[in-house]
């Protein structure tokens, strides 16, 4: 919470008197006067306690917006009024406002060990191309591991004709193993998740297995035809480009872990920092245990703080490329958030911004 006193002199109360007045002078219905016809000075006059108390209101308000400007979009929650005081006509008291606290943490204290870097192994990518490229053919042999199986499953209540099944290392996989096409067989174990067999799936129970079909898994040969078939040249092109692609994902892996290492460290400089009870039952909404909940609401805090202490911004050119992804992601519930949803972007916006700012200042 940030305490800010605020002063309202009398001169500004008897203007906004005025300026209320000459509103009412319509509407207002005073005796002896017929509607609209009462001048200024008898509305002034008969009406003062009501013109003060609402032109008061007015000047408080518009004060408060004024006091909640510069942290603008970082509003947790709506300010607070204490101290009131009235004296010769002016009035001042204090608000407290529900946002980020100023903070002055040196940001070259924090201390981060470089991450290791990442070796870079293609081999993987170039198995998982292969799978996905592969063909199936049927095989007369017995069932083995990795081989896709078409099966028919007979409950005592319910029975399902075709199913596809890639054989593993789980209990349903080891009990048809070895058998071949037409084949059957009675087995008792635990069936798969996704069996659409609902008395079975993802349950032990008993039923009869006949086997339709098996298929194994053939990859492709990995040689120049296979990189053509995906775009490339050969595979010395491929394996750059997918040497490239896994380069930058262990680069941004290891950026965004730095990024984690450097908030956790900010948090332990900044133990004392007031959490805002807004943002810590946003937190705990999530599911958070307390601890985290609180650490978590420090983050966003301590990004917040260095965001208004910085001066960041957000252009409009950065707002609309965000609103422009929401508008294709299809997310209804962003858009039916309307102006909160604005608001929401331009925070996401200024945190990234805090959260590099804190980045180049560790380096």
């Amino acid at each position: 919470m940030e305490s800010v006193k605020i002063s309202i002199k009398e001169k500004d109360i008897e203007k906004g008197m005025e300026n209320l007045a000459e509103e009412w002078k319509k509407e207002v219905s005073i005796p002896g006067f017929r509607k609209g016809k009462a001048t200024i000075q008898v509305i002034k006059s008969r009406l003062r306690e009501q013109l003060r108390a609402e032109a008061l209101e007015q000047l408080i308000g518009e004060a408060m917006i004024s006091a909640m400007e510069k942290y603008e979009p970082f509003i947790y929650g709506p300010p607070q009024l204490k101290n009131f005081n009235e004296s010769e006509g002016n009035v001042e008291f204090e608000t407290l406002l529900d946002v980020p606290p100023n903070i002055d943490i040196d940001l070259s204290n924090i201390k981060i060990e470089e991450g290791k870097k990442k070796d870079i192994e293609i081999s993987g990518e170039l198995k998982r191309l292969q799978e996905i490229n592969s063909e199936l053919q049927s095989v007369s042999r017995g069932i083995k591991k990795g081989d896709v199986v078409f099966l028919d499953i007979i409950g005592s209540d319910e029975s399902i004709s075709n199913y596809s099944f890639t054989v593993q290392n789980d209990s349903f996989s080891q009990e048809i193993e070895g058998l071949k096409s037409a084949e059957e067989k009675e087995v008792e174990t635990k069936f798969p998740e996704d069996i659409p067999i609902r008395t079975l799936a993802g349950k032990k129970g008993k039923a009869m297995v006949k086997i339709v079909e098996v298929k194994k898994q053939v990859l492709p040969k990995l040689n120049d035809d296979f990189a053509k078939d995906l775009g490339f040249d050969n595979m010395k092109k491929l394996k750059a480009h997918l040497k490239e692609g896994i380069t930058d994902e262990a680069a941004e892996e290891q950026k965004e872990e730095q990024k984690r290492k450097i908030l956790e460290e900010l948090v332990n400089l900044s133990k004392d920092v007031e959490v805002s009870p807004t943002l810590l039952d946003i937190q705990k909404g999530k599911g958070l245990s307390e601890e985290n909940a609180i650490r978590g609401a420090k983050e966003l805090i301590l990004l917040d703080a260095i965001a208004v202490k910085e001066g960041l911004s957000v252009e409009e050119k950065e707002l609309d490329e965000w609103m422009e992804k929401i508008a294709e992601s299809q997310d209804d519930e962003m858009e039916e958030m309307g102006e909160e949803a604005i608001r929401f972007v331009k925070l996401s916006i200024l945190r990234n911004k805090a959260l590099d700012y804190i980045v180049e200042k560790v380096k």
